[in-house]
């Protein structure tokens, strides 16, 4: 299982971290991951999913997808020569660009409502704008190589143009705020949320999902393209991250909170998917 913590590097006097237009077109495989900034993905083109908050959103050109800070996230896409993922992604530290929208209230109110708000959905579907997206991204994109410096207008403008897309009265903007039949994997996240501090029962989970025992690893896999054990394994570290960082609470006792009651066995998961140890983790953040 890869690392669930990547932070984004940025570099000196640097505010934003750029990659325009991905594209990928022979493998990708998706993994549960978070950052300590923003990250705003565009999807130029492609098909797969996005798993976030025990949702799932529809990979397809004109969705944008923002990601809070230390928001776990994974991003599968079913690639081929025929149908290529191609998307552009920044990141950027949430304050810095509250500072750049000072003087434009409306839009730095949208901008923190999107990353400190307590936000249900975030897949933001501008399909009837994508030509307006992807020209800023562009523009963004060929100023950035016509001045290698940094220019924090154009950032400020980037940010400005993007956050006027996003039609705030719109109540149909939210791709999972359309009615429509949860899929059985958005279920049995929502069960993992109210259960992965205890030990989960595949005959409960079955039962309350109304599917067979050996069905339910099967059809996740199906609809995310991960692995149950995966996605649970990746939300009780996250929450041991949230509890290192916030409490003075005892590493053993952290594992038992989270569901690991063996502290040997979580302080060797922890490392294996942090690449530290719970009390490293701790004093670093």
């Amino acid at each position: 299982m890869k690392q669930l913590f990547e932070p984004v590097v940025f570099e000196e006097h640097k505010t934003l971290v750029w990659d325009y237009k991905i594209y990928t077109d022979d493998y990708y495989k998706g993994y549960y991951h978070w950052h300590q900034c923003c990250e705003i993905m565009f999807v130029h083109g492609g098909q797969g999913n996005v798993v976030v908050n025990q949702q799932m959103y529809d990979i397809r050109r004109g969705m944008l997808f923002f990601f809070q800070p230390y928001q776990l996230h994974r991003i599968y896409s079913e690639v081929s020569p025929a149908c290529p993922f191609e998307r552009s992604i920044f990141y950027i530290d949430p304050h810095v660009a509250e500072n750049l929208l000072v003087g434009f209230s409306k839009r730095k109110a949208l901008f923190t409502t999107l990353w400190r708000g307590e936000i249900t959905h975030c897949a933001i579907d501008l399909e009837d704008r994508v030509e307006i997206v992807e020209w800023t991204l562009e523009q963004y994109d060929h100023n950035k190589k016509s001045n290698p410096s940094e220019n924090t207008e154009d950032i400020s403008m980037l940010i400005l143009q993007l956050l006027s897309s996003i039609k705030t009265g719109d109540q149909q903007i939210f791709q999972s705020g359309e009615r429509r039949t949860l899929r059985y994997s958005e279920k049995i996240m929502s069960f993992i949320e109210e259960h992965y501090h205890e030990e989960v029962n595949l005959d409960q989970l079955a039962e309350e999902i109304h599917l067979s025992r050996s069905y339910i690893s099967r059809i996740f896999h199906q609809e995310t393209g991960g692995r149950l054990v995966d996605y649970l394994t990746a939300r009780r570290i996250k929450q041991a991250c949230r509890l290192l960082g916030t409490t003075d609470l005892p590493v053993e006792q952290i594992g038992i909170i989270v569901g690991f009651p063996n502290a040997s066995y979580f302080n060797q998961l922890f490392k294996k998917v942090l690449g530290t140890t719970p009390l490293k983790y701790r004093k670093n953040n």
